[in-house]
C-alpha cells in the first residue's frame, strides 16, 4: 500500500468524481482510475461503487475513509516535525550553566532561544563547570556555559565574550571609600577565592593577574563559587574579584568598585562548551543565538586573558581546553 494510492483515495472519496478528483491531484483520470484499482485489489475489497452517472463509496470505503484519515494526518504531521527537527525548530536541549553566568548573557540567549524556537523544550541545570564537562561527555548535556576550560579532545568551545573584572568588598572595607582601587591596592587584603571543582579556574586567573599586580593573594576564605565569594565578602570577611555582570547581585553590606590603573584590566570570558561530534540542528542553532547575543552585547574580545599555569592559550571556537 503506497502512501499516494491513500492520498488518491481520500481525495476521490472526498470528490466523489474522477474527473475532478483528478484536478485537485494535478493527475489525469487513467493514473488515478489505475492506483484505486490496485489500492481495491491489495485490500480485497470494493471502496468505490461505480456506474455511469456517478462515484460512491461503499461500506467497506466509508469505513476504510474513517480510519485512514487520522493515520494519513499523522504523516503529514511527522513529516513537518521531520522538517522542522532538521532545521533545529523542534526538538530538546539540555543547557548547563553556572551560577555567576546567569547574571550575564544567558538568560538573553534563554530568552531569545525560546522565543525563536518554541518547538524546541529546554532544559536548564545549574552546575559548576566540572559537573558540566561530565555531563557533556556522557551525553547528559548539550551544552554548558562555563568561566574556564579544561583540555578535552571530545569537547569544543565557542568564545562568547569577556567582561571587567571588579572588586567585590564589604562597605565597612576602608577600600571601599575609594571610587576606583587598583589591583595593587589589594596586596595587603586577604582574599576570598572560589575554585569549585576542577582546574584551571577563575580563581588560578585571579591568582595570575595579582602576581602581575606584584604580589600573591593572601587567601583567607575559600568559597564553592563567585556568588557565594561575594556574599562572604559582603560579611568583610575579604575581599575578591567577581565578573562585572555580577554587580546586579545587591546584598545590603556589599559594594563593587572597578578596577583602573595602566595596561590591560584583569577580565573574565564566557565559554559555550558542547560536544565536537554532537550533529544536533537544535544545538546548531542554539548556538546561532549565542553569537548573535554575544555580537549584540559587544562581546569581542579585547583584552589578553590570563592563561592557565603551563597551558597554550585557548582560540575561540575551539577545542575545550
Amino acid at each position: 500500500m503506497k502512501l499516494s494510492q491513500i492520498e488518491y483515495f481520500v481525495v476521490l472519496a472526498e470528490e466523489l468524481h474522477f474527473g475532478r478528483a483528478a484536478d485537485r491531484l494535478h493527475r489525469s483520470q487513467p493514473p488515478l482510475s489505475r492506483q484505486i484499482r490496485l489500492l481495491e485489489d491489495e485490500l480485497g475489497v470494493a471502496l468505490f461503487a461505480r456506474n455511469a452517472q456517478r462515484v460512491t463509496l461503499t461500506e467497506a470505503g466509508q469505513t476504510f475513509l474513517h480510519e485512514i484519515r487520522p493515520v494519513l494526518a499523522r504523516i503529514r504531521h511527522a513529516a513537518i516535525a521531520a522538517q522542522r527537527a532538521a532545521t533545529g525548530d523542534l526538538g530538546q536541549i539540555i543547557v548547563g550553566v553556572t551560577g555567576s553566568a546567569m547574571f550575564g548573557i544567558v538568560p538573553a540567549i534563554l530568552r531569545t532561544f525560546r522565543r525563536t524556537h518554541p518547538g524546541v523544550s529546554v532544559d536548564l541545570r545549574q552546575s559548576p563547570k566540572g559537573e558540566q564537562v561530565n555531563a557533556l561527555k556522557q551525553r547528559r548535556l548539550t551544552i554548558g556555559f562555563v568561566r574556564s576550560l579544561t583540555h578535552d579532545d571530545e569537547l569544543a568551545h565557542d568564545l562568547l565574550l569577556e567582561e571587567p573584572l571588579v572588586v567585590a568588598l564589604s562597605r565597612e572595607n576602608e577600600l571601599a571609600a575609594q571610587p576606583t582601587l587598583r589591583l595593587s591596592d589589594l596586596a595587603a587584603q586577604g582574599f576570598v577565592l572560589y575554585r569549585g571543582q576542577s582546574s584551571p579556574s577563575v580563581a588560578d586567573q585571579i591568582v595570575h593577574f595579582c602576581q602581575q599586580a606584584g604580589f600573591s593573594p593572601r587567601v583567607v576564605q575559600e568559597a564553592e563559587d563567585m556568588q557565594s565569594a561575594a556574599a562572604l565578602a559582603s560579611l568583610d570577611m575579604g575581599v575578591t574579584l567577581v565578573a562585572a555582570s555580577l554587580q546586579q547581585m545587591q546584598l545590603r553590606d556589599l559594594v563593587y568598585r572597578p578596577l583602573s590603573g595602566a595596561g590591560p584590566q584583569p577580565v573574565t570570558r564566557l565559554y559555550a562548551v558542547y560536544r565536537r561530534d554532537d550533529p544536533s540542528p537544535a544545538l546548531r542553532a542554539f548556538r546561532r543565538i549565542c553569537e548573535e547575543q554575544a555580537a549584540a552585547s559587544g562581546g569581542v574580545p579585547t583584552a589578553p586573558e590570563a592563561p592557565a599555569a603551563g597551558s597554550p592559550r585557548s582560540r575561540s571556537r575551539g577545542r575545550a581546553r
